[in-house]
């Protein structure tokens, strides 16, 4: 008896202490869920916050030190079994309370409650339709494994149907709700591929309050990288170090065409891709063109970065501060999916983006005559 008293007084001084920290508490109440399992979680980009409790038996409770101007996308994830989907979780997450409650397994059909911005958050998923998309998505997935390939493309032309209505509702639920951070995200992850002045308008739409978060920088500082990065404008310099350490600027190719092109080892559309590279690269090596890589590989992960160099035989210049989507250039060029590229002329100015296949080579035999 004394034991168990002791136990719920430990629990019940272990959430007061999460309530008087600044930054964010989660509550977590999911049904048949065992103690002693690991829940990580780890921002999606700016201070890369991350950290990992223990489940007790029922949930678990965990504190997010996120200040004021610092909500973030995060991943939540139960144990690291990613090819379950419902052990992770990917959610805005800012200053106050988070109650997730759940009946299980792990966190399929979880519901979300707390502060304002939680509020929002279920509103705006509501507003586009999440759980049809989810739902999709898990039956997408399923049909890959049994590489049903005529069902799936089925699937994929019902997603992509429902994937523009969605950005159409999006933009809608932004211009309703100028007050809430979720707007932010919103603009930040479903609308990054319309037009730039249409985001800027969005984004301006929003107020001071609004905007005081990472998603509305990233949003700012892309519109401004989109600009500064479009076909007809000289190429932002650069200096990155190659895998022995030496600096390598983008005017070091000055006077030639190069390929400037985001990759990174773990990426297997990359990875796909890197022969048609190869292909292009000895096809027009000796007419005044080369290529330059840029890896978006991880910190501590140099030799899968290497490796892959090696394996998938890539003769040119390749450089990388190992800092994963963080990567300065990445950031600078406006890459938020790889593989991307951006072709330079001899004079620096960026001419063409996006080619791949037999769109790269038909282009470099369109320049390199």
């Amino acid at each position: 008896m004394k034991t168990a008293l002791m136990t719920i007084a430990i629990v019940c001084a272990t959430l007061s202490a999460f309530a008087q920290q600044p930054g964010l508490t989660i509550r977590a109440t999911i049904q048949d869920l065992p103690a002693g399992k690991w829940v990580f979680y780890r921002e999606q980009g700016g201070d890369d916050k991350r950290d990992s409790v223990k489940t007790h038996s029922g949930g678990f409770s965990l504190h997010i030190p996120i200040r004021a101007g610092e909500g973030n996308n995060y991943a939540i994830s139960i144990e690291r079994n990613f090819e379950d989907a419902n052990s992770l979780l990917f959610l805005y997450l800012d200053e106050g309370v988070l109650e997730i409650e759940g009946k299980g397994p792990l966190f399929k059909g979880a519901t979300f409650s707390g502060s304002p911005w939680v509020h929002d958050y279920n509103d705006f998923l509501d507003a586009v339709g999440n759980e049809k998309i989810v739902a999709l998505r898990e039956k997408q997935a399923d049909l890959y494994r049994r590489k049903d390939t005529a069902a799936l493309d089925t699937i994929m032309q019902e997603l992509m149907h429902i994937l523009m209505d969605r950005r159409e509702k999006t933009k809608q639920w932004v211009k309703d709700h100028p007050a809430s951070p979720i707007s932010a995200l919103a603009i930040y992850q479903d609308l990054r591929d319309i037009e730039l002045d249409e985001r800027e308008v969005l984004l301006n739409g929003l107020t001071v309050g609004a905007r005081n978060n990472i998603p509305a920088r990233d949003v700012a500082q892309r519109i401004e990288a989109g600009r500064a990065t479009a076909i007809g404008q000289q190429a932002p310099f650069f200096t990155q170090n190659d895998p022995n350490g030496n600096p390598v600027s983008l005017t070091d190719f000055r006077g030639q065409y190069v390929l400037v092109d985001f990759w990174a080892s773990w990426c297997v559309p990359c990875r796909e891709e890197n022969p048609n590279l190869v292909a292009a690269y000895e096809r027009f090596k000796g007419k005044n063109f080369t290529v330059l890589g840029i890896s978006l590989d991880n910190p501590g992960k140099k030799s899968d970065w290497l490796e892959a160099i090696e394996k998938d035989g890539l003769p040119w210049t390749q450089v990388s501060d190992l800092n994963g989507w963080n990567n300065v250039v990445a950031k600078q060029y406006n890459v938020h999916g790889i593989p991307d590229n951006f072709l330079i002329d001899p004079e620096g100015k960026i001419v063409a983006k996006k080619l791949r296949g037999e769109q790269l080579e038909q282009t470099l035999e369109a320049l390199l005559k």
